[in-house]
C-alpha cells in the first residue's frame, strides 16, 4: 500500500524490531563470528541435538562465512572438502558431516588464528 499515490511504500523505522527469529539467527551468527571455530562447533552441536531450532535453520555455508577472515571462495572449498552441499541446513547434518566440517575448519589456517601456546 502506498501513501497518496506515491510509488513507494512508506519507510519503516529501522529501530523497530520486526522479527524475533531474524534477531535470534543474528545472535547465532554473531556467536560464530566472535568465538571462531569453537563457536561454530557449539552451534553445530546445538543444531544437531535439536535444542536450538534457530541454529538448525541456518545454512551451513552462512555459518562458515560468519567466521572472521572467511571468504566465499574459502567457505565453498571447505564445504567441498567436508562433502557438504551449499544449501544444507545445520540441523540436517549427520554426526559424521559435523565432525568432518569441524576438523576441516580446525586444520585450515585462518588469518585470525592465534598461535597455540
Amino acid at each position: 500500500m502506498t501513501w497518496f499515490g506515491t510509488r513507494h511504500a512508506p519507510v519503516r523505522d529501522p529501530l523497530e524490531v520486526h522479527d524475533d527469529a531474524d534477531h535470534r539467527r543474528a545472535l547465532v551468527l554473531s556467536e560464530v563470528a566472535a568465538e571462531g571455530p569453537v563457536g561454530l562447533f557449539r552451534v553445530l552441536r546445538r543444531a544437531g541435538s535439536g535444542e536450538d531450532a534457530d541454529a538448525a535453520g541456518i545454512r551451513v555455508s552462512g555459518l562458515i562465512r560468519a567466521l572472521p577472515g572467511m571468504t566465499m571462495l574459502t567457505s565453498h572449498d571447505l564445504l567441498l572438502r567436508a562433502h557438504i552441499r551449499e544449501s544444507a541446513l545445520a540441523g540436517e547434518l549427520t554426526p559424521g558431516q559435523r565432525v568432518a566440517l569441524v576438523s576441516v575448519v580446525d586444520r585450515t589456517q585462518h588469518p585470525y588464528a592465534r598461535p597455540r601456546v
